[in-house]
This record gives C-alpha cells, sequence and structure tokens, in this order.
C-alpha cells in the first residue's frame, strides 16, 4: 500500500471525527464533483473510511500497520514535496520567496526568535479560525532553514529531504 495524497489527506481531514456528507466534503475542500467522488471510493476500498446511512467517517479500526503507512514519516514527505512543489509551480497570485543568505550568529538568533514568534502567531490564528474558515480557503506556509554544505553533501549523497 502506498501513503495518501494530498487530495486524499484533504478530504480525510474535512470528515475529521465525524460523520460527513458528500456535498459537505466537496464544499469543505473544493476538490471538483467527481474527483471528489472517485478519492472517496478509493479511500473506501483500501478501507481509510466508511460510508453509514448518514455519510462518511474515518474507519476507527486501521491497522497500526496501515497508519503507520498513510501518517509516517515517508508519507509526510511525500505530501510536503508534493505541496512545495505546487507552490513552486504556482501560477497564480501569491508570495514565494526563497534566498540563500549569509548571517552572522547575532542575526541567526534574531532570525529563530522570529521564526518562533511567527509560529506562535500561526498556531494562534489557525487555531481561532480553524472552525469557520473551509479547509479550501486555508494558506500552506513554510519556512526554515539549513546550511549550505550540509544541503550540498546531502545532494552529492542522493538523500532526500
Amino acid at each position: 500500500m502506498r501513503g495518501l495524497s494530498t487530495l486524499e489527506r484533504l478530504i480525510l481531514e474535512s470528515i475529521g471525527h465525524q460523520t460527513v456528507k458528500f456535498d459537505v466534503i466537496k464544499l469543505e475542500t473544493g476538490i471538483q464533483e467527481n474527483v471528489c467522488f472517485n478519492l472517496i471510493q478509493a479511500l473506501i476500498i483500501r478501507g481509510v473510511i466508511q460510508y453509514e446511512k448518514n455519510g462518511y467517517r474515518i474507519n476507527s479500526s486501521i491497522s497500526p500497520l496501515m497508519l503507520e503507512e498513510i501518517n509516517g514519516s515517508d508519507a509526510r514527505k511525500a505530501e510536503t514535496l508534493e505541496l512545495l512543489e505546487a507552490v513552486v509551480e504556482k501560477k497564480s497570485s501569491g508570495v514565494f520567496k526563497f534566498q540563500k543568505v549569509a548571517m552572522d550568529e547575532r542575526d541567526e538568533k534574531i532570525f529563530y526568535a522570529m521564526l518562533s514568534n511567527l509560529e506562535s502567531f500561526l498556531k494562534d490564528a489557525h487555531k481561532k479560525a480553524q472552525n469557520y474558515i473551509p479547509l479550501k480557503e486555508r494558506k500552506v506556509i513554510f519556512w526554515g532553514t539549513g546550511r549550505m554544505n550540509q544541503l550540498m553533501n546531502q545532494i552529492i549523497r542522493g538523500e532526500n529531504l
């Protein structure tokens, strides 16, 4: 079995810990109707979700092995790479910046303090708005740092992120 695509994860996030009707999933995710239906059917076949008379719900008896397959480290990396690729190739409006920066130790400490503040802000903003902002309207935000020599050695060795 393979991990889940970003679209499949979006459907699962839409369902959450409740039973949800198809129209609600479609509206919440913004996925085209026929694609949404096909993804749901694939998730049912894989045993990840179940259909009940009132709608769809996440299967409560997913095996630990299957959970690792769909939520493990490799699955999370694949989802991250899929999202990053979509952001980098994005043709619409939006903000994406990537920059190689020289920083001394003092500036690096300031940068990490700013990242900590950003994480707190994002956590609070999400907590405040998660119940009324539909999944399709949410933002994808990423940030971080890496040392050039470590990244270059990783590329030379052919290691994944």
